[in-house]
């Protein structure tokens, strides 16, 4: 039988905003006003690119999410509002094949919410529909949630492996919030909770300003799932008993968003992103064996805002500040943008682009992606581009798949 884990959700809004000195505890705000420009090599050993194949059956848009394990690449692709389709291609970039099938029926999905990597396997989420597939992209298994009540009234973000036959669930709820985590199985109705997250607050129902709080982080370390959301400062870490303990804790002391604000009766009701701005909240985290890699929404505090231009033609403001958090001194640093209006490391160790990870896998290796407009950009401004770079700039066209970059990490 297949066990499923759901994380309704999470908040450690009573805990102090100050926190003992620990290897554990993530000093955001005594850090704040201290900014850096970070060198790759301080972090990375080597580097190594690889041009996607381009062919009618690969081309791809636009990447929604890149995971590299077991030196294969899958890539999901979105090439409209609503069709995505998932890639899977060999360390070297040569396409393989897609994986599953976009339509209507029992078999198909409409759409990818997320995917994730276990052993042989891939897990499809299509919102109640979960599809495991072989990486042969032979169908193993069709898993249908959509008729457990209890998650009736929430979106599931994400879904990821603890042991076999047990899963740990990111939902996102639009009506209540809830402190707990509960254990049922697919094929039954039986439903129990079986912990409950430490120091919460419970709130009986979100406000619409606070909505976006619950979208959470959830990846997996080694043979734990770590979770995050937005409500909260802690990062909770899930092990294969299904215990949950605190991993890490945000110490955002006056840069902490109030419960006030969480429950909407602070500033603005129809511009909560507004009122959100005093705040500092992390929104996205990557780990890798020595450090963790934070992207926080600065608000009215960024050092650095960039001012661009979005898809509907509004001028908006990315107010996100970067930071690396060393788990072995309890160390943060906050990041300089390196080359104005980009965010990530300097790339010391060939002059190449600025590096940020999208993944990191499982072999403790920084995986991210670019353009081949922009990697041509930095190419032609290179005064010595090692042989790898030029080796590439010679192969490519302005029309094919992206390029992965691939770091080993320190």
């Amino acid at each position: 039988m297949l066990t499923l884990l759901v994380c309704l959700t999470i908040s450690c809004g009573n805990k102090k905003d100050t926190h003992p000195l620990s290897l554990n505890v993530i000093p955001v705000a005594s850090t704040i006003g201290n900014y850096n420009i970070l060198d790759l090599s301080e972090y990375a050993t080597e580097i190594r690119y690889i041009p996607l194949e381009t062919n009618e059956s690969s081309l791809i848009a636009t990447i929604t999410q890149i995971i590299y394990e077991d030196e294969k690449l899958f890539i999901t692709d979105i090439t409209s509002a609503s069709v995505k389709k998932l890639f899977l291609f060999d360390n070297n970039g040569k396409f393989l094949r897609k994986i599953g099938r976009y339509g209507q029926g029992p078999e198909d999905y409409l759409y990818i919410s997320n995917i994730f990597i276990h052993g042989d396997f891939i897990f499809l989420m299509s919102q109640y529909k979960v599809l495991i597939y072989h990486t042969n992209g032979s169908l193993v298994e069709n898993i249908n949630l959509h008729s457990n009540e209890i998650l009736q009234e929430y979106f599931i973000q994400d879904i990821l492996p603890i042991r076999k036959d047990t899963f740990v669930m990111n939902v996102t709820s639009f009506y209540r919030h809830y402190p707990k985590a509960v254990l049922f199985d697919t094929y039954q109705s039986s439903v129990k909770t079986i912990n409950e997250y430490p120091n919460y607050v419970k709130l009986d129902k979100l406000s619409s300003s606070s909505n976006y709080l619950e979208f959470g982080i959830m990846y997996r370390y080694k043979d734990q799932v770590r979770i995050y959301k937005a409500i909260n400062d802690t990062i909770f870490t899930i092990d294969q008993n299904t215990e949950m303990k605190d991993a890490f804790i945000f110490d955002l002391g006056k840069y902490k968003p109030t419960l006030s604000f969480i429950e909407g009766k602070e500033g603005d009701r129809d511009s909560p992103l507004e009122t959100g701005k005093n705040y500092i909240i992390p929104n996205l985290i990557f780990e890798s064996f020595n450090h963790l890699f934070l992207s926080f929404s600065f608000g009215n505090h960024a050092p650095e805002p960039i001012d661009y231009i979005s898809k509907s033609g509004a001028q908006t403001i990315n107010s996100q500040v970067y930071g690396v958090f060393d788990k072995r001194t309890g160390n943060l640093k906050l990041m300089k943008q390196p080359i104005k209006g980009k965010l990530g490391f300097k790339n010391d160790i060939d002059n190449g682009p600025v590096i940020w990870p999208r993944y990191i896998s499982s072999n403790n290796e920084l995986v991210t992606y670019i353009s081949v407009e922009e990697f041509m950009d930095y190419y032609e401004k290179i005064e010595n581009p090692t042989p790898q770079m030029t080796e590439i700039a010679q192969k490519i066209a302005p029309d094919d798949n992206q390029i992965v970059i691939i770091a080993k990490l320190k």
